[in-house]
Order: structure tokens, then sequence, then C-alpha cells
């Protein structure tokens, strides 16, 4: 098990830490300015908050998800502050700093490198853990370094973890599990705060790119539909979920189309019976799903089976 301790913009980490308590944020996006991707850790593994001189110390961490590359403006759209700003414009702005700082235009075409964040814990000063050369951390570091959990000095990363009571999220494991009890946090008699739905969106996005049934592929248009109801954070594992057209995803919903386990996208009658029309989506009827690249990524069969079960209307 690999951890990885990154160098960590203090206007950033403070935009998320507050008082004298720690702060646990159900998803954050520590996005990087430049245009290469992230790929030194594996989905659920820690990747802790470094901040830089005059601190020299570990702020927090949070369980690694997925790098996506996404629009600026829907990177803001699925995470607004999350993103470790106040409003679109000083986000916009604060990237447009580093990339111009780093030697690269502000091109507002090119995507934004997102390294996607599960419950992202942010510490006060009085628990932050010193880390510098002798837990062989290097002053030319510029980004990241990685420390193998098991032996000196990143386990005492594991020990650190241990003292907070880190868990990592469901929707990290490797394989999705139907929930059996419901999970979801209630913040008004008629609200459900759905933890973690940006990072469930961004990654089916990466994932798939385009809808699983049309192949559109315009981005404003395409939905992530859970295949078995939220309840909870592990609900938001990405293989219960299929990137959908808006159109198609209520009436996936409402039960009027649904995919089998064998992925073949099927039309319930009762959409020309009850309404009168369907034809579209008829046109569309018994075709194979278009799927992730990774095996990995493909949607659970057990929660397809329970839609077409429970949900579809034959």
């Amino acid at each position: 098990m690999l951890g990885v301790v990154a160098q960590t913009d203090f206007e950033w980490f403070s935009s998320f830490a507050s008082g004298n308590q720690p702060v646990l944020v159900p998803e954050v996006n520590f996005w990087r300015p430049g245009q290469e991707s992230f790929r030194a850790l594996k989905v659920g593994e820690p990747f802790f908050f470094r901040l830089k001189s005059p601190h020299h110390a570990i702020g927090g961490f949070g369980f690694y998800s997925e790098t996506v590359h996404l629009p600026l403006k829907l990177t803001w759209d699925l995470f607004t502050t999350r993103n470790g700003a106040a409003t679109y414009e000083s986000f916009r702005d604060r990237l447009h700093r580093y990339r111009v700082k780093n030697g690269n235009s502000m091109d507002v075409g090119k995507p934004v490198v997102s390294v996607l964040l599960r419950d992202a814990i942010f510490l006060p000063p009085q628990l932050w853990k010193s880390w510098n050369q002798a837990e062989q951390w290097q002053r030319n570091i510029v980004a990241y370094k990685g420390y193998p959990l098991t032996e000196p000095p990143g386990a005492q990363l594991l020990d650190f973890m241990a003292l907070i009571q880190a868990v990592k999220p469901p929707d990290l494991s490797h394989e999705f599990v139907i929930p059996a009890l419901d999970d979801r946090v209630v913040a008004t008699a008629a609200s459900i705060v759905r933890e973690g739905q940006g990072v469930f969106r961004a990654r089916l996005l990466q994932h798939y790119r385009r809808c699983a049934i049309t192949g559109e592929h315009s981005l404003p248009v395409l939905d992530a539909a859970h295949i078995t109801p939220y309840l909870g954070p592990a609900s938001n594992h990405p293989q219960n979920g299929l990137v959908l057209r808006a159109d198609i995803h209520r009436l996936f919903d409402d039960g009027y189309v649904s995919v089998t386990p064998d992925y073949r996208f099927v039309v319930s009658e009762r959409l020309k019976d009850e309404f009168q029309n369907g034809k579209t989506y008829y046109g569309l009827a018994d075709r194979q799903i278009l799927l992730p690249d990774q095996a990995s990524h493909y949607p659970s069969r057990e929660a397809l089976e329970w839609h077409h079960d429970v949900v579809f209307r034959p």
C-alpha cells in the first residue's frame, strides 16, 4: 500500500480548514495547473497535504478516487467551493496565475487536471505532523513523493491516519455491493445530502465520455445515473452508475427504459401505451450499450438485474 505526500497550496488548504477542530469534507478537488496526469496512487490509497514554508508539516489527507480531465466550467459546476475557491472567478483566476507562473497560457479550452479525493480531513495546527528531511523529504520536491506505508518513514503516515480514525469510503472499494441500509445524510426534513455526488459524476464521465446508449458526447446533456437508488456514499461506486443523456436518465429512473445484466438496452411498451409516443427510444431498443474501456469499470450486473426486476415497467 502506498501513500503520497503532496505539496499543498495554503490558500487552497485554508478554504477548507476552520478553527481548532478537524474538518471532514466528503469530496474535494486537488487540481493541478499543468496538463500532466497523476497516476501515483491506486483507488482508495491516502493522499496527504504537506504545507510549504513556513509550516513544513502535513495538515490533513484524503482518499484518492480518480484523476479526471474535464473542462474548466464543468469542473466548477461539479465541485464549486470544493475546488478550494469561493467563486468561479477566483478559481479561474488562480488557475490562470499558476499556469502563467509555470510558463503555460490560460487557454480556457484546456481541461483541468483534477485529483479527486473522498473524505478529506483538514486538521487544526496543533494536530499537524512535521514532515522534513528526517522523513526523506527533499527540498527540491515540487509536486509530491510516494511512500510505502509498510516501512519507515511511510509507516508514520499510517499511524497518523490511525490517530484520526480515518476509514476508506465504501464507494472506493474494488467491487460494488448493493447497500442493505439507508445511510443517507438528511439536511432538512425535505432534503437529502448526496455526499460524493461530484466525484461520482466526474468518475463516470472519465470512464464513459459519452452516453452509454446513444453515444452522445456533449457534456452538458450527460448525466451520471445511479442504477440502484442513492442510499449513502456506498451507492456512489462507479459500478452502480451509467452515463446517460438527460432524457434517457429520466426514463431510466421512471422505469420506462432499463439495461439488462447482459448490457442490452430495453424499452417498456408502457411508454407507447401511456404517452402514445417514444419512437426515438424504440429505435434504440435491443442494442448493446457502450461500455468503458476497462472491465473493472463496467456496471454491476447485480445492480442492473435489480433495476430490471424492481424499477423497469414491463
